[in-house]
């Protein structure tokens, strides 16, 4: 199973002031709390975790066909791994000026990533092609479609394939993870 989440750092400042009152206890566990008053950036310490929470969130999500539910306290984040009730899963993060990245995953698999910068529907147009490249079929074959809890999927000839797939987008940013046989 995989997940993606990709934070626009410009943005993330003016939405959301994390340090008003409280806004830290309303997402972050006490022990994730405590690495972000001790670390030298705070400020990429938060979007790292709040991406490595959301991409799990997709992750779990994915892996139980469960309905969209808020619940950042129930994501505990530690080093690269995130841990939801006994499952865990792990992440690998990318920190940038501009953005803060996040894939989770349960197992190490052949997932390939891509992050765009323009919020635009490109990235679909790339995911068709590179599908269609290395399955052997036509790009106008290759559909995308969200189930009732949201949760995307790769049709091939309107017939649904097994292929694990993520996207995310924030501000000026876009991003896909998708997992390919």
């Amino acid at each position: 199973m995989i997940g993606d989440d990709i934070v626009d750092l410009k943005l993330a400042r003016i939405q959301s002031n994390w340090r008003r009152k409280g806004w830290l206890q309303k997402i972050f566990a006490e022990s994730e709390q405590e690495m972000i008053c001790n670390s030298e950036d705070p400020d990429g310490l938060i979007w790292k975790l709040w991406s490595m929470k959301e991409a799990t969130y997709k992750a779990h999500q994915r892996r139980f066909s469960i309905p969209r539910k808020y619940n950042p306290w129930a994501f505990v984040c530690s080093d690269e791994q995130v841990t939801i009730n006994n499952y865990s899963y792990n992440t690998v993060s990318k920190h940038t000026d501009k953005y803060a990245y996040t894939i989770s995953y349960t197992d190490q698999s052949n997932f390939i990533s891509k992050v765009f910068t323009d919020n635009s529907l490109r990235y679909k147009r790339v995911l068709q092609n590179y599908v269609a490249d290395v399955i052997g079929v036509k790009e106008s074959s290759i559909s995308i479609h969200k189930d009732i809890n949201g949760i995307p999927s790769i049709k091939i000839n309107k017939e649904a394939v097994d292929i694990p797939l993520s996207f995310s987008s924030h501000g000026s940013f876009s991003a896909f993870t998708i997992d390919l046989p």
